[in-house]
């Protein structure tokens, strides 16, 4: 009896060190590991993103993730791919961060093709921290300085006269002078403007300008060129764009509802702006262009899918003459 118990030990320790062995061979048939910045990001900054393979045992293809595995608020620039030997593969990415809070680089998968087997594989989450390079709106408001006591002075009965005199003309105006002008003009009423009309004829002015003169100075482009899109966005969806940061028009288009490309067309050229103004970025002629190019590609998109509400603010616009036309004719 005691000599099968001491068999029975002696083969189950063998077999449990082979497994051992085999387990620790599969884990390390494959080494994979990622880089990326260290430092915090701020919005619109380009940075590298690297993933390195090295197999064991030498490997025929190794497919690293092309530009759809990344989405939301990391852009995919471009790839360089680096094959030192069979067993010793990697790819750097060059990617550019528009995220407004930390984001994360999700797991990717690599594929590896081995004697016609493919084994599929994935990174660990990488981390990617944002820093913000405008003042915060919590910053402490400077204390007021005392009021100043200005010695008693008539201006107050000088106002008081010239609003009695305005009071006077309004009167005057209203009473005698219109009602010859009615009797000899005829009544003008205004002309419905489309705002895609007005955003393209903007668009162009500030193409002649900075085509004229393509050294001036870029903040005055990236300014003209975000309120242009500013004032669109409050003309046609009633949103405070011009008085409202970047990150508010962004929180309010997407509370509203509007095209997700018109969306992102407007971070975009926010976003350099804000950088250009704020962050003392120093953009080059080239990187104006594709800026103003953005500027376009929102209003082609804004032709497509903001038609039918420039047709009911024009049918509201006209609506309310006609209808101000049939209340004077029946009070007459």
């Amino acid at each position: 009896m005691i000599k099968i118990d001491r068999y029975l030990f002696s083969r189950n320790l063998v077999i449990l060190f082979a497994c051992f062995c085999f387990t620790s061979t599969t884990a390390l048939a494959q080494n994979i590991s990622v880089k990326g910045p260290v430092d915090s990001l701020t919005v619109g900054e380009v940075f590298n993103f690297s993933i390195s393979i090295k197999n064991s045992i030498p490997a025929e293809k190794v497919l690293f993730p092309d530009s759809t595995a990344f989405v939301g608020d990391i852009d995919f620039l471009s790839s360089k791919h680096f094959k030192e030997s069979s067993s010793k593969d990697s790819t750097e990415y060059s990617l550019q961060f528009f995220a407004i809070d930390n984001a994360t680089i999700p797991p990717l998968p690599v594929r590896i093709v081995s004697n016609s087997d493919t084994t599929l594989i994935f990174t660990e989450p990488y981390n990617l921290y944002y820093k913000q390079t405008i003042a915060s709106e919590d910053d402490e408001f400077k204390p007021l300085k005392q009021n100043y006591t200005f010695p008693r002075a008539i201006w107050p009965y000088l106002i008081g006269l010239l609003i009695l005199a305005a009071i006077g003309f309004l009167i005057w105006s209203k009473y005698f002078k219109n009602q010859k002008t009615e009797e000899t003009e005829p009544k003008i009423i205004p002309v419905f403007k489309n705002p895609l009309d007005e955003l393209e004829s903007i668009l162009i002015k500030i193409k002649e300008q900075h085509t004229e003169n393509p050294e001036k100075d870029f903040k005055w482009f990236y300014s003209e060129l975000g309120d242009a899109l500013r004032w669109y966005i409050e003309e046609l969806y009633k949103i405070p764009a011009l008085e409202s940061t970047s990150r508010e028009v962004l929180r309010y288009m997407d509370a509203f509802g509007v095209d997700v490309q018109l969306i992102k067309h407007t971070r975009i050229v926010l976003n350099e702006a804000d950088m250009t103004k704020f962050a003392k970025f120093k953009p080059t002629l080239d990187e104006s262009w594709n800026a103003y190019r953005e500027g376009l590609a929102f209003l082609e998109r804004a032709k497509t899918v903001d038609n039918m509400r420039i047709h009911r603010m024009k049918t509201d616009f006209e609506n309310q003459f006609t209808n101000e036309e049939e209340t004077n004719y029946a009070v007459g």
